[in-house]
């Protein structure tokens, strides 16, 4: 209805007007659907009735049920141009948002469209349309076929493949802190047996061996949690502690899971170095000169990563 007949006409008389006009078009559907066809000349009659006083939601609602009543073998091509312009009209040329879609309308679209669960050849011409008449296309609209929808279902499920190898670190982590642990309790044998002894070079290599394969068990479990909790879901236990996350499960992207694993390789190699430090037998200068260049650089790189973390 135009702007100058809701002048005119009162509120309720309005109403009135719409309401009869709704039950012409259910008895108009009523005979269609009787008759089994659309013909030329129905989709004529169809245009003056949804066109006359103008397009309202309750018309829209209507032409879907239509199109959808209907053997598409049996219905006049010129019901889609129909559809396209009626719908089209109703979503374009209103008083709120004339020449694009609002949010409202575009929900409203594309329930209507979801409603079916396929994307018909009337959907995708009225789409079309609107792509190339409205100011704006809302994402929502963006509406994908049966087959890509499918394919993107099956392209998605793909990331359960990653829980191989959440699987396998986390199998490693395990196998690695029993490996670790042998290593303490062989060492700790060896304090007892020589616990008056004043050689412990070897112990004290023994127990920093553990801490490297323990460092190196820690990543593989930092590991495999981030990549759980970046292509699977969320672990509940952590999100419902009181105290927040611990900081090193802060992985929201491949980039964080990046830095904490390079943090905890940056501290295996630190104790592998201390390690060889202790196995090699310094006989000059030059191997000490070597030996304070291989910790200034650890320190430098220490430094480096303490100002990349505060960063």
């Amino acid at each position: 209805m135009s702007e100058g007949q809701h002048t005119v006409v009162g509120a309720g008389q309005c109403q009135i007007i719409i309401t009869h006009r709704m039950e012409d078009l259910i008895l108009l559907k009523k005979r269609l659907i009787a008759d089994g066809n659309l013909s030329d000349e129905d989709v004529e009659v169809l245009r003056v009735a949804l066109f006359d006083g103008g397009m309202s939601m309750e018309k829209g609602d209507f032409l879907y049920s239509l199109k959808d009543s209907f053997n598409k073998a049996h219905v006049s091509p010129q019901f889609k141009t129909l559809f396209v312009d009626a719908l089209a009209a109703l979503l374009l040329e209103d008083e709120d948002s004339p020449g694009e879609i609002d949010e409202h309308e575009a929900k409203w679209l594309r329930a209507k469209i979801q409603n079916n669960k396929y994307f018909d050849e009337y959907d995708k011409a009225l789409l079309k349309a609107l792509r190339e008449r409205s100011i704006n296309f809302p994402n929502i609209l963006n509406y994908k076929n049966a087959v890509a929808r499918n394919f993107e279902k099956c392209l998605y499920f793909t990331r359960f493949l990653t829980l191989l190898a959440v699987f396998g670190s986390l199998i490693s982590a395990v196998a690695l802190f029993v490996k670790g642990t042998i290593i303490v309790i062989d060492a700790l044998g060896e304090f007892l047996e020589n616990i008056a002894s004043p050689q412990y070079e070897h112990m004290l290599e023994m127990f920093v061996s553990s801490v490297d394969v323990f460092l190196f068990a820690m990543m593989l479990v930092i590991f495999g949690v981030g990549v759980y909790e970046l292509f699977i879901t969320k672990i509940d236990p952590v999100l419902q502690k009181v105290d927040g996350r611990p900081s090193w499960m802060h992985i929201s992207n491949v980039d964080d899971l990046k830095s904490a694993l390079g943090k905890v390789i940056l501290m295996v190699l630190i104790v592998t170095f201390f390690k060889h430090s202790i196995e090699v037998e310094y006989g000059n200068v030059n191997d000490l000169l070597k030996l304070g260049v291989g910790i200034v650089l650890i320190a430098l790189s220490l430094f480096v990563a303490g100002k990349s973390h505060h960063k």
